[in-house]
């Protein structure tokens, strides 16, 4: 078995109101709140994280193959089967990532985003 090291951590705990959670990264908190809450929700801070890794991932790809790409844009959406019954647990049935790119011509946006993916 590999070696594995540790790449991040995060922290949360509950505030007394429930359905609301208080996050630490390193030396920063923030308040996350379950859905319909008055603060970022969890699952808006998930995708935020996808689309986020999607921009810095891009970006880099970019840079080390001289791809000059000036700027982008990464929307993340989620859905739910409004009929599914998953119990107790809390899944999407379907993300959708949209990239937008300046500065690259749609064979180099295609090839920077399919890259991204294998990654």
């Amino acid at each position: 078995m590999a070696e594995l090291t540790l790449s991040y951590q995060v922290h949360s705990y509950s505030t007394g109101t429930v359905g609301r959670a208080i996050c630490n990264v390193r030396n920063h908190a923030f308040v996350a709140d379950g859905s319909g809450g008055e603060m970022v929700g969890a699952g808006e801070l998930f995708l935020s994280g996808i689309a986020a890794c999607a921009v810095n991932m891009v970006e880099g790809i970019a840079k080390n193959d001289n791809i000059s790409l000036d700027w982008m844009d990464v929307s993340v959406s989620s859905y739910r089967d409004a009929d599914a019954n998953h119990g107790d647990l809390s899944l999407y049935d379907g993300i959708r990532v949209n990239f937008e790119m300046w500065g690259v011509d749609d064979d180099q946006a295609h090839e920077l985003v399919e890259t991204w993916k294998r990654r």
